[in-house]
């Protein structure tokens, strides 16, 4: 919360010194900062979401509400990224304004500041979470906006004044690089991709090998959101294999290798060819 009162306050001041000293760099970090500020509204608002209690519309409770925010922040990040590019191909072809180089470095020292101190107190949190890090992408962004700024200050105070749009342009390759990664985990989450190194082979491995399975089929593996595996599967139980140890097996076998949510259908083996069951309603074996 703490975080967001620091960049909600640095953004009006940041933004009025870009509009004062007419630099792009500041106006470019500070369009960031506000997709920063929306970033951390939203991410304190998905959470608190996310612990609302479960429903009997709402069995799972609103826990992707902090995966829709991780997505819709890595939005804001593309948007503020193609501002950003905009405004500096328009100041490279028509030419750099007269830029104020001290009161840049100046505020950008502070933004620094700012930024390395919310990214410290989002280190705080649960880094496996993905809206958190959604979050703290911005920061990260957002402290190397102000390294460029800083870096676009000293050249405008050396007489270099194309550097000030030059920077931008590298504040905001900086931005698009640190946003994506999230954006691409949180369309994965979304479109109930199997997580990194569970897919369904990993998991039809590690099933089959349990004693007394005779066949796995019908697998199935989503993340409910991040660090929150979830597997449903079917089972054939070997011949003289109680269902129950088989299940119980299974259970403890997912556990292990990271899986929270299961739901497993164990069958009883009952004559020849059991193993090579299939099920009717999607013809998966």
């Amino acid at each position: 919360m703490w975080a967001l009162v620091f960049n909600a306050g640095y953004l009006v001041a940041e933004g009025a010194a870009g509009l004062w000293t007419g630099s792009l760099a500041l106006l470019s970090d500070a369009t960031h900062m506000m997709s920063d500020v929306l970033a951390l509204g939203l991410a304190v608002f998905a959470a608190r979401l996310a612990q609302r209690p479960a429903s009997s519309r709402g069995t799972f409770g609103l826990v992707r509400a902090e995966v829709l925010g991780a997505f819709l922040n890595a939005l804001a990040l593309l948007v503020a990224c193609g501002l950003i590019f905009r405004e500096a191909f328009e100041r490279l072809v028509s030419g750099p304004p007269a830029v104020a180089g001290l009161p840049v470095l100046i505020v950008a020292v502070l933004g620094l500041i700012v930024n390395v101190g919310s990214a410290l107190a989002l280190l705080r949190g649960d880094r496996s979470n993905i809206n958190i890090r959604g979050a703290l992408a911005h920061m990260i962004a957002d402290a190397l906006g102000s390294v460029g700024a800083i870096v676009a200050a000293c050249f405008v105070l050396a007489g270099y004044a194309a550097a000030d749009a030059v920077v931008s342009v590298v504040i905001g390759v900086l931005v698009l690089a640190s946003g994506w990664s999230v954006l691409k985990d949180s369309v994965w989450i979304l479109l109930q991709f199997a997580p990194p190194g569970l897919g369904s082979s990993e998991i039809s491995r590690a099933l089959g090998a349990i004693e007394g399975v005779a066949a796995v089929h019908e697998v199935h593996v989503w993340a409910l959101t991040s660090g929150a595996a979830t597997v449903t599967a079917h089972l054939v139980a070997a011949e003289g294999a109680g269902p129950f140890e088989v299940l119980k097996r299974a259970e403890q076998a997912l556990r292990a290798i990271g899986v929270g949510h299961t739901t497993i259908q164990v069958d009883p083996c009952e004559g020849p060819g059991c193993a090579q069951v299939e099920c009717p309603a999607l013809g998966h074996e």
